[in-house]
């Protein structure tokens, strides 16, 4: 019977949710809903889910389950299962470098920052030959006025000088991740780096992780863990 296939199968999903989740205060199911990883399959997993909670709470007189799977339902379940099995890329999760706000070190401030505020970016990458040099942001400016610095139409970004650099900041951490990269790993680097004063703003995908390659995306943590960078 296709129900009780269903029923099994649905017991391997769980099983590969508790290793991703350990000890959950609530449904393993509902947390990977909850994930952004599981979005090309979250529609279809929450049909499944209705479904199982029908057939393993509801029986005829006889006790045979009240309705059968369709063979297109245990088809999204095995679908889902590969998903889960399957190490999503964190490129599928990046911001593609062409749908990026970028800026070189001669580029002007001001017209940078007001993208910025137009589209609500946070992080501007400094490139030098398509590589991260540094990255402005609203903190880099606040730093460069409260030590002096000006602000007008002439104001370049190579101006605010080592404020842009990817080490020594005080307002968060950068780190680069080779392309390849899996969801999972960047998630567990955003999760590791998440303190006030050690936070991971943003990671960087190059082809290999090398901070001199081309830059390829940029991820959040937004991108992979649902929240606010």
């Amino acid at each position: 019977m296709r129900a009780e296939t269903f029923l099994k199968m649905y017991r391997v999903l769980e099983g590969l949710l508790e290793d991703k989740y350990g000890n959950s205060n609530s449904s393993v199911v509902m947390d990977y809903i909850n994930d952004p990883d599981s979005e090309p399959v979250r529609q279809r997993l929450n049909l499944c889910r209705e479904l199982r909670n029908l057939l393993t709470h509801n029986a005829g007189s006889d006790g045979e389950p009240v309705c059968e799977p369709s063979r297109q339902m245990l088809d999204d379940l095995y679908a889902i299962i590969a998903h889960v099995q399957k190490p999503r890329p964190a490129k599928n999760a990046a911001t593609p470098v062409e749908a990026l706000l970028t800026a070189e070190m001669d580029d002007p401030v001001m017209p940078v920052m007001q993208e910025m505020t137009a589209h609500g970016y946070s992080h501007v990458p400094i490139l030098s030959q398509n590589s991260v040099r540094g990255v402005f942001s609203a903190s880099c400016l606040l730093a460069h006025l409260s030590q002096g610095g000006y602000l007008n139409e002439q104001t370049r970004m190579r101006h605010l000088g080592k404020l842009l650099a990817l080490e020594g900041r005080t307002s968060g951490r950068y780190a680069f991740a080779a392309a390849d990269a899996s969801c999972a790993e960047v998630s567990a680097a955003f999760e590791a780096h998440s303190s006030r004063n050690n936070r991971l703003m943003a990671i960087f995908l190059t082809q290999n992780g090398n901070p001199s390659e081309p830059l390829l995306g940029m991820l959040t943590p937004w991108d992979v863990l649902g929240k606010d960078d």
